[in-house]
């Protein structure tokens, strides 16, 4: 099926939709119910764990807004699932000391709250001027266990893969990225690094793993970006709205789960998108990667458009031919995925459904 190009001169709308809409764009809503999953889960760990328990205290005390700032914490989240996986499912993922350690100190840094587990030793610096858009990894030396166990969750998904300590020039890089990329979609950009906590900066050992950025499964509000993509801050800007989208479908999915109980990444049917066509190490996408990704170009259609509108920015001069491109291939892999709704929940037929409404506003007349 061959890519289709039109015009695209609008977005505005798609953007607060993308940004604000409910239940799959409002950053409040969407980390409220994240909150309410994991306090769920931490009473189930309360079962065996005095700080659990304590923890639990703490949160009963603390508004809604501090609560979400306790379970936007990677390591809080993973270090609840590892405990839920050992007292539920009797799987060994977590020691019992470690898992005390960590959620006493997660109790001792909600109860200052400006503080989280990851950034309580100065693990992280700002994203920018405020934890709104997150943390930078400048920890890796670490030798606390929250560090440890932070590096350890990284590795264990991405073997072979070299964790830097960001220096002060990449993270002035990322600072500038972020601001630029709120700049150029201000909506947008912020709803989207609301679902950071942590860039982590790193490359693989392998020199032939080239990647440019990513997100883990598994570890909620991590963005790893290669260093080589920080030579340009409008590289970076896309690299971070990018990731941090993937992100947003990452919690989309654990508070309305998408897909049904049965699915399983390893047994999906497979896609291959029509511009992968003819390069088998990129095509067989699994219908999971064909949802996110779907949800990122949409976005990023919007995004470029809106770039490519700031005139006085370097780097953007292609963006609203980069902006059609990325609309036609949300639309091809719109398409797809309605041969594939039976790996679908209902909420993941209203996800698909969504994106669809959004394209034909884009793709209407005067859109």
């Amino acid at each position: 099926m061959p890519l289709k190009s039109a015009g695209l001169s609008g977005g505005s709308a798609v953007e607060v939709t993308l940004a604000d809409g409910l239940p799959f764009g409002r950053y409040s809503y969407i980390s409220d119910s994240v909150a309410a999953v994991y306090t769920d889960l931490l009473t189930i760990v309360a079962r065996d764990s005095a700080a659990a328990k304590d923890l639990l205290a703490q949160l009963e005390r603390m508004t809604p807004e501090l609560r979400a700032t306790v379970f936007r914490d990677s390591l809080v989240r993973r270090t609840i699932e590892d405990g839920v996986c050992r007292i539920l499912k009797g799987v060994d993922t977590i020691e019992p000391a470690a898992l005390e350690e960590l959620l006493g100190v997660t109790s001792f840094a909600a109860g200052r709250r400006s503080r989280t587990l990851l950034n309580e030793d100065e693990r992280g610096v700002c994203l920018g001027s405020t934890p709104d858009f997150g943390y930078v990894w400048i920890g890796e030396q670490t030798g606390t266990l929250p560090g440890q166990q932070f590096v350890d969750a990284i590795l264990k998904r991405l073997p072979g893969f070299r964790i830097h300590s960001a220096t002060q020039n990449q993270i002035d890089t990322l600072g500038r990225g972020a601001r630029l990329a709120s700049r150029a979609a201000p909506t947008l950009t912020d709803s989207a690094l609301s679902h950071n906590f942590m860039v982590v900066l790193g490359d693989f050992e392998d020199e032939e793993q080239k990647f440019k950025s990513l997100t883990l499964p598994g570890l909620p509000g991590v963005l790893i970006i290669s260093p080589h993509v920080l030579s340009s801050d409008t590289a970076t800007a896309e690299a971070l709205l990018h990731e941090a989208f993937h992100l947003k479908f990452l919690d989309i999915d654990y508070i309305h789960p998408l897909f049904t109980a049965e699915f399983r990444q390893e047994t999906s049917p497979r896609i291959t998108p029509v511009w992968h066509e003819g390069d088998p190490r990129l095509g067989h996408w699994p219908v999971d990667r064909v949802l996110t990704s779907m949800h990122v170009y949409l976005t990023l259609a919007v995004f470029l458009e809106k770039a490519a509108m700031v005139e006085d920015i370097p780097g953007w001069e292609d963006g609203a031919a980069r902006s059609i491109e990325c609309r036609d291939k949300a639309t091809w892999l719109s398409v797809a995925a309605q041969d594939h709704l039976n790996c679908l929940t209902d909420s993941g037929r209203q996800f698909v459904a969504s994106i669809r409404a959004m394209l034909a506003e884009l793709n209407a007349p005067g859109g």
